[in-house]
């Protein structure tokens, strides 16, 4: 159980997230797996490097199956949290959508349906 949910914390996600079936997220800064996706924002997970920063970005890429890319999609950093400490860290970043073209927003709605179980009910 989530600590969202021990505390009865309201739901602040306006759209449903799929888990990817295989996608990977670069920006500048940071790059990792793609954990959970919506048409709102997206989740990934990266190892933190020894030279970490607490630096932001504007836009990323998404990589998924079949060389499909999506490039330059704008993007504001809502989260990024440790998950895990031992020999690396791992770290969680969570990042919404911002102003996305409507070309844009079916490229993301073709890479949810082509990367995740969206439309298994």
């Amino acid at each position: 159980m989530t600590d969202r949910k021990k505390k009865n914390m309201p739901e602040r996600r306006q759209d449903q997230r799929f888990k990817v079936k295989s996608g990977t997220f670069k920006s500048e800064s940071k790059s990792g797996d793609i954990v959970d996706i919506s048409m709102g924002g997206l989740s990934f997970s990266y190892v933190a490097s020894d030279n970490w920063t607490d630096e932001s970005f504007d836009c990323g890429m998404l990589m998924g199956e079949n060389d499909l890319c999506l490039e330059d999609i704008p993007m504001k950093i809502i989260s990024d949290c440790a998950i895990n400490s031992g020999l690396s860290i791992t770290r969680r970043c969570g990042v919404k959508f911002e102003k996305l073209t409507p070309k844009q927003i079916a490229q993301l709605e073709y890479y949810i349906w082509a990367n995740t179980d969206a439309t298994k009910k």
